[in-house]
């Protein structure tokens, strides 16, 4: 039996889950759905569907097993508490949200219902990025350094960098190295932030977030760590290094170096995560076991929690505890 999929938001990270599942068999595109026509019609044209441009009408005409909603952070208005409220299982592109209690009332809801969610985390379905977090639980390790650097997308004159639409780069963009360095080091239990402005604001016409920001963070296991992020950088650089006793392990985007000083070990990955993600999500909604899905919402919030406080923390120039 094919799973049905309904899509709530048809852009660009949209297409890419649409060209993974297109590859997935037992998947059914049942539904595409954007405030923009022309982009559910094309959608549609390309991978099959009912054309919606409001997702309630598309929830009430059209069944459903599945939602994926690809929609920026200040556009979730009510999305998830529809498929909640009607039983649908959903994957979220990442953030959540851009308010924390919103996205906790909404895992609190998920938790009751008992529902079945998957978060764009994809990072975690790298094969190096599961054997980087098995080799770390096995060493004593203490530190982690986290670095996100690139452009101002858009060219400055969209969503991404105004603050009240994105959030800005480290709650829109890092929130991939900030959720990397929670899967290898576990929950963090305070940050404190610092950050830079004053340079693309006097570039860019709409341009209101940190040119910079730099984070302590403390891992309730002791651990503790430093994330550096910018959008002063031209190309595009991230990855996480965790420092144990006499071991490295160096993460970036598919590879992963091992460093035991007088030997280092380059693991590289073939897989596209993407696929993987979207594979083990249409798993467990076939199978109704949440047991292949890495980031679940309630974990995901977690990961929002971390960068939210950490801007609370830059406001008001103190620590803050999660």
């Amino acid at each position: 039996m094919k799973v049905k999929i309904g899509f709530i938001g048809c852009g660009g990270i949209a297409g890419a889950h649409m060209k993974a599942l297109k590859q997935i068999e037992d998947v059914e595109f049942a539904a595409m759905c954007d405030i923009d026509g022309a982009r559910a019609e094309k959608a549609a044209a390309s991978y099959g569907g009912k054309v919606y441009t409001d997702f309630r009408r598309m929830f009430d005409e059209t069944k459903i097993d599945a939602c994926f909603m690809c929609i920026p952070p200040f556009a979730h208005k009510g999305q998830e508490e529809a498929c909640i409220e009607r039983g649908i299982p959903f994957l979220v592109e990442k953030p959540v949200h851009l308010e924390l209690e919103s996205a906790r009332e909404i895992a609190a809801k998920v938790k009751k219902a008992n529902l079945i969610t998957s978060v764009g985390y994809v990072l975690r379905y790298f094969d190096v990025v599961e054997m980087a977090k098995e080799m770390i639980a096995k060493e004593q390790v203490s530190f982690a350094l986290g670095k996100y650097y690139g452009g101002v997308p858009g060219g400055g004159e969209g969503w991404y960098s105004q603050k009240a639409l994105s959030g800005g780069q480290l709650v829109e963009q890092a929130t991939h190295i900030v959720d990397m360095m929670r899967y290898f080091l576990g929950d963090v239990e305070e940050v404190f932030g610092y950050k830079t402005t004053g340079i693309n604001d006097k570039i860019y016409k709409k341009y209101d977030t940190e040119d910079t920001s730099t984070l302590l963070l403390k891992f309730k296991n002791g651990s503790v760590g430093n994330l550096t992020c910018t959008w002063l950088w031209t190309g595009f650089e991230s990855g996480v290094e965790v420092v144990g006793k006499g071991v490295i392990f160096n993460y970036e985007r598919n590879t992963l170096t091992v460093n035991n000083f007088n030997k280092k070990v380059t693991h590289i990955s073939s897989l596209d995560p993407m696929l993987e993600e979207d594979r083990a999500f249409i798993k467990a909604v076939a199978d109704k076991d949440a047991s292949f899905i890495k980031s679940g919402y309630e974990d995901a919030v977690k990961t929002l929690a971390v960068s939210l406080k950490a801007q609370e923390s830059m406001r008001t120039g103190k620590p803050v505890r999660l």
